[in-house]
Parts: structure tokens; C-alpha cells; sequence
């Protein structure tokens, strides 16, 4: 049980780790991690980069409030824009504006060297087998 719990709190130290290395990537682009989350959930969505509000609420993991706040700060910065949903008369549709995919981009580019950069850290075949073994434990979690 000591060694489970020893393991537990490694994980979470990296994990804290990382975390850290994405925010100074991304407060170096004006962006805070919510913000990133929201654009990245768009640019992922594929074109034209658009999601509703709950679906926006199920990929970031957050109430429908605070995603409604977070979408009207995007909005305000320019980044997404909400559009009348064309399959449903009362819904909405949130789309990533040109300058929100450019600074999404820009930002992933940064997140992913400076991630990078610490993954460097363990020979190929170790993050190999550290990705199994964490995507082993996920499915389980997602069962």
C-alpha cells in the first residue's frame, strides 16, 4: 500500500510538473490554460471548428455556467464567435474565428516543444512503455 501511494504522489508531482510547463508556454501567448482549453476543444472539432455549449461543457469538463462565461470572455478577445445552430432554431453554435485558430496554433506549437523538451528527458523505449502502462490505467478509469 506504501509503494502505491508513493506511486500516486510521484504521478501527481510530474503531472503538477507538466501542468506548470503549460502554463508558462501559454502566458507567454496571453492565454490562460481555461482559454487554451476552449480554443484547443474548437481546433479539434475540425472544420469549421464549431461545437455547442454542451459539447463545449463535455470536452472541457466544466459546469454550463462557467462555460457560458468562458465563451463570453472568448467572444470579447476576439477568439470565437457564437452562430445560430442551422439543425436547431434555439440552439447555438460556438466557431473559432481566424484569430482564435491562429493563436491556438501558435500556442500548441509552444505547449508541445516545451513538453517535449521534458519528455526528452526518458529514452524512447521508457515513454513507450510509460504510455501503455498510463493508457492501461485510463481505461480502466473509463470503464
Amino acid at each position: 500500500m506504501d509503494d502505491d501511494l508513493a506511486l500516486t504522489n510521484t504521478l501527481l508531482r510530474v503531472a503538477r510538473h507538466f501542468e506548470l510547463l503549460r502554463r508558462e508556454a501559454l502566458v507567454a501567448r496571453d492565454l490562460e490554460v481555461w482559454e487554451y482549453d476552449v480554443l484547443a476543444a474548437l481546433r479539434a472539432a475540425g472544420a469549421p471548428h464549431e461545437l455547442s455549449p454542451s459539447a463545449l461543457v463535455n470536452e472541457t469538463q466544466v459546469a454550463s455556467g462557467t462555460t457560458t462565461n468562458r465563451i463570453d470572455r472568448l467572444s470579447r478577445r476576439g477568439y470565437v464567435t457564437r452562430e445560430p445552430d442551422p439543425d436547431d432554431r434555439r440552439g447555438v453554435l460556438v466557431r473559432l474565428t481566424t484569430a482564435g485558430r491562429r493563436k491556438v496554433d501558435a500556442a500548441t506549437a509552444d505547449v508541445a516543444n516545451s513538453e517535449s523538451a521534458a519528455w526528452a528527458r526518458l529514452s524512447d523505449r521508457k515513454r513507450g512503455q510509460l504510455a501503455v502502462s498510463l493508457e492501461e490505467l485510463q481505461a480502466q478509469f473509463d470503464q
